[in-house]
């Protein structure tokens, strides 16, 4: 992980690949995935 400020990059450390580049919300508790979420299934 790179972080400066509230920018985090997410490396990998064997290829040197970029695998997330995160702004952290400094208003928030948690933080997001970045994972699409699950479309919410209706029950007739």
């Amino acid at each position: 992980m790179l972080i400066n400020d509230l920018h985090v990059r997410v490396v990998n450390a064997a290829t040197g690949e970029l695998l997330r580049e995160p702004t952290i919300d400094p208003t928030r508790d948690y933080q997001p995935t970045g994972r699409p979420t699950r479309p919410t299934t209706k029950h007739p």
